[in-house]
């Protein structure tokens, strides 16, 4: 009879607490409203956590019959989603893969030799590239999210946490393919690395966009374009990375190579290149209107 006190009590704290988790989806006016009806009412437990997300879905679905969270998802979510997913499972097993060599065969008296150290700078800076051009892709889109869908930013972020961890599923990388015999290493390539960048280069950059967007979308100027000239060089050196994503990361091999005959090398074809546009775009976006609202401030013309 204890036993099964302790746990309705347990199960009625526990429902009292994700309903105030979910009262937070609310307005604040709106959730002081819900929160003293309840107290009033005396509901708690599993009754007051189903009104609260009954009340929350109907308000979360009524946003959406505005076009901005369509237009978030239809521009930013699905599209760059799929992308910053396949980018970050390719660049998160390359340095992985990175990792695991020079640890394996690192020693300090390689550095003597010009090759080896000519190779652990190009590792090294195209490792950091590739990191802080997700991180920027992510900031931004992030940031359009935030600006555009405002009080749906909950469920529109939902949806690009799915998509980014989803979007490779189903697919493997050529790299993958070639492992014989699956065990630690496996597992710390091919699911720890990609899921880390995911997270921490990816989808937290993406939400702390969204907050800066959602509470405050106005950015000063000069730092906007400061922010668009950096992100458009990661770009450009990304790009080859950003497109092998796509093509290695799904198992292919190019059919094409360049007069060389070697794939990989730089003058191999590039069909996907406006890919880099697709992940510039919400950069461009936040810079045309950043200036489209100082060009139309009169406060900011007259101080001119």
């Amino acid at each position: 009879m204890g036993d099964e006190v302790r746990r309705q009590s347990f199960v009625t704290r526990a429902c009292g607490w994700l309903g105030e988790i979910a009262s937070g989806l609310l307005d604040p006016r709106e959730r002081e409203v819900v929160l003293g009806d309840l107290a009033e009412t005396g509901a708690c437990g599993a009754d007051a956590l189903r009104g609260v997300l009954g009340l929350v879905i109907r308000r979360q679905a009524a946003l959406w019959l505005d076009w901005r969270p369509w237009f978030a998802v239809g521009l930013i979510v699905v599209p760059i989603g799929v992308m910053l997913s396949h980018a970050s499972r390719y660049w998160g097993e390359s340095a992985a893969e990175n990792i695991r060599h020079y640890w394996i065969l690192w020693d300090f008296s390689y550095l003597g030799f010009p090759g080896w150290r000519a190779d652990l700078i190009r590792t090294i800076a195209g490792t950091g590239i590739a990191w802080l051009a997700l991180f920027g892709w992510s900031w931004t889109s992030g940031f359009v999210i935030g600006r555009v869908s405002r009080r749906a930013i909950w469920t529109t972020m939902a949806l690009l946490t799915i998509v980014v961890f989803a979007g490779t599923v189903g697919t493997f990388s050529v790299s993958r393919h070639n492992v014989a015999d699956p065990g630690p290493y496996f597992h710390l390539v091919y699911v720890v690395f990609p899921r880390l960048f995911r997270t921490f280069l990816v989808m937290v950059p993406a939400a702390w966009g969204a907050y800066r967007g959602a509470r405050r979308p106005s950015l000063s100027l000069a730092s906007t374009m400061a922010g668009l000239l950096m992100l458009t060089c990661l770009t450009a050196l990304a790009s080859r990375g950003l497109e092998g994503s796509v093509v290695f990361g799904r198992g292919a091999i190019p059919a094409e190579t360049g007069p060389d005959g070697f794939i990989g090398s730089e003058d191999d074809p590039r069909p996907l290149w406006p890919l880099s546009l697709l992940m510039m775009w919400p950069a461009a976006f936040i810079a045309a209107t950043t200036g489209w609202r100082r060009w139309h401030d009169p406060d900011r013309r007259a101080s001119a």
